[in-house]
């Protein structure tokens, strides 16, 4: 009985050199499988860029169509969206690290933007509808 099994299972073990026809097949189908246009097939196609949507151009395209449309405040912003203050810079030094009149002074361009930047107001943009912002499940109730 021992025999029997054995030969059944010697019997199903593949043929010695049939693993190089198993790589040939396998190396076939790959080949007429890929779809190129030109050139090796292992070079891929790099995909073409688009340009994203004007949303102001569409919406002002379709304004007309809109004006009739009940859920027309879904596609337009709030006006009263987001507010813009001007806060003075919160120094924590008694001198300011950059020396009044340093901005005309400098003949680097990019000097004369960094102490335009560090001797100004900043500007803060805050938006009304902020805490709807981000995941589902940590919306405000």
């Amino acid at each position: 009985m021992a025999a029997e099994s054995t030969r059944r299972f010697t019997k199903n073990l593949l043929k010695p050199g049939s693993a190089a026809e198993i790589r040939q097949t396998a190396c076939n189908a790959v080949r007429h499988s890929a779809v190129t246009v030109s050139g090796p097939p292992w070079i891929q196609e790099k995909p073409k860029l688009i340009d994203p949507l004007d949303y102001e151009a569409v919406i002002s395209e379709l304004w007309e169509e809109l004006k009739e449309d009940p859920l027309t405040e879904l596609l337009l912003f709030p006006d009263n969206d987001f507010s813009v203050s001007t806060v003075p810079q919160e120094r924590r030094t008694l001198n300011s690290t950059v020396p009044e009149g340093a901005e005309l002074q400098a003949e680097c361009l990019l000097v004369r933007q960094a102490c335009k930047y560090y001797n100004s107001e900043l500007n803060v943009v805050q938006f009304k509808y902020d805490d709807y912002a981000g995941d589902y499940r940590l919306l405000p109730r």
